[in-house]
């Protein structure tokens, strides 16, 4: 059963309708019809089936009938640098809806080539990859910040930045800890500066490796990601 989007959904709605794409892809595409449930995600955690109750010419109505609450997963906030290629960045943001993380910050390093995203087109990016791999969970996504003045004020306990340098690195797996706020640092195409790093580790930062081999920064970010979601 396909899975559909509704942010002003919660669990005291009672009915609601939808409009725009979602509708027209409901009546034309799907071609729903009235009495057919259907399912929807409000990126909360929670799942609602939700009976048809009118397809109308420019918008839908619908009847709650059930709905199920999800646990939020353990808490992984990703800072990754803006990349030159917007859609390497954009691969990145769906594998991470389709893995799980709670909050995405896009980060402008020394190195980071692009200065600046659509933050709307990323978002619709999140809510097509959310529905697409049946996900409750919508990670928050944030405008893009300076990486000093984001390093000092994040308030994650547990704080790792990755690179490619020859600092005292840890692998990954081994400081992760689900039992704790999780934020983990990706830099740009030619890692972070030894400037930023040493801003990180006044800052309390772990340096952290994600094994041998070299990476691409949207790829170190999907495995960052990948091997938070595989810990127990």
């Amino acid at each position: 059963m396909e899975l559909f989007y509704h942010e002003q959904i919660d669990n005291q709605t009672k009915v609601f309708k939808l409009e725009g794409e979602e509708h027209i892809h409901i009546k034309k595409v799907l071609r729903k019809k009235e009495g057919q449930i259907v399912k929807f995600s409000n990126g909360d955690s929670y799942c609602f089936s939700a009976k048809i109750i009118s397809i109308l010419e420019k918008e839908s109505n619908f009847e709650i009938i059930s709905k199920t609450k999800f646990d939020a997963p353990p808490f992984l906030h990703v800072g990754i640098s803006l990349l030159k290629s917007q859609t390497r960045f954009e691969i990145f943001l769906e594998k991470a809806v389709e893995i799980g993380v709670s909050e995405i910050t896009p980060l402008i390093c020394e190195r980071s080539q692009k200065k600046n995203m659509n933050i709307k087109r990323s978002k619709k990016i999140l809510i097509s990859a959310l529905k697409q791999s049946h996900k409750y969970y919508l990670p928050k996504l944030n405008e893009p910040q300076n990486f000093k003045s984001f390093i000092e004020k994040n308030k994650e306990e547990n704080k790792l930045i990755a690179t490619c340098e020859d600092y005292q690195k840890k692998e990954i797996i081994k400081v992760y800890n689900t039992k704790k706020n999780n934020l983990i640092m990706i830099g740009p195409e030619g890692d972070f500066t030894i400037n930023e790093l040493e801003i990180a580790k006044s800052e309390n930062f772990q340096f952290v490796t994600l094994g041998k081999t070299r990476l691409r920064a949207e790829t170190a970010g999907i495995m960052a990601c990948a091997i938070f979601s595989m810990i127990k």
